[in-house]
C-alpha cells in the first residue's frame, strides 16, 4: 500500500469518528433541552441513549432517535384532535432537529395531519427546505396522530 492510501484511510476514519462525536454531542444538547421541557417526563431510554422516550400527560408521547444519521423526533397524540399544547411541543421539538423555526414546524405538521386525514391510507408527508415531516392521523377507534420530524 502506498502512503497516500494510508493517509486517505486514516482521514476517513478520523472524519467518521468526528461525525459520530458531533452526532452524540448534538443528541446530548437536544436531550438537555427536552429534559428542560416542564411537562415532559422521562419514560425510558435505550442503552447508549440511542432512543429516548418521554411522556407528557395522558395523551402525548415524544421519542428522540439518535441511532443513525441525523437525530429525529416522533410525537404522538392519543385521541381524536390534538390540542395547541401538542402542536407547541411539535414545534419546539422539531426545531431542535431541523433548521426550521417552531412556527414553521407547527404549520407544516398541521398541513401533514390534514392531508393524512384525507388520505385513504391515513399517511402523508410534507417536505420543505431543511425538514421532512411524515405523519399518520385517523379518527377511527378514538383517533390518533403521529408526527415524525426529520432534518434534510
Amino acid at each position: 500500500m502506498s502512503g497516500k492510501f494510508r493517509i486517505s484511510v486514516g482521514t476517513i476514519i478520523a472524519l467518521l469518528t468526528l461525525s459520530n462525536s458531533a452526532l452524540a454531542d448534538n443528541c446530548e444538547s437536544i436531550l438537555s433541552k427536552l429534559y428542560a421541557e416542564r411537562h415532559l417526563t422521562l419514560d425510558r431510554q435505550t442503552g447508549g441513549k440511542q432512543t429516548t422516550h418521554f411522556r407528557d400527560g395522558r395523551y402525548m408521547t415524544l421519542s428522540l432517535s439518535c441511532a443513525t444519521g441525523l437525530p429525529n423526533v416522533a410525537i404522538s397524540w392519543d385521541g381524536p384532535t390534538p390540542d395547541q399544547q401538542f402542536y407547541d411541543l411539535v414545534g419546539r421539538a422539531g426545531s431542535l432537529v431541523s433548521t426550521r423555526s417552531a412556527a414553521d414546524i407547527m404549520k407544516y405538521s398541521k398541513q401533514c395531519r390534514a392531508r393524512a386525514l384525507n388520505d385513504s391510507g391515513e399517511i402523508a408527508t410534507v417536505e420543505q427546505r431543511g425538514v421532512a415531516i411524515e405523519c399518520q392521523a385517523f379518527v377511527r377507534d378514538g383517533g390518533g396522530t403521529m408526527i415524525y420530524i426529520f432534518s434534510k
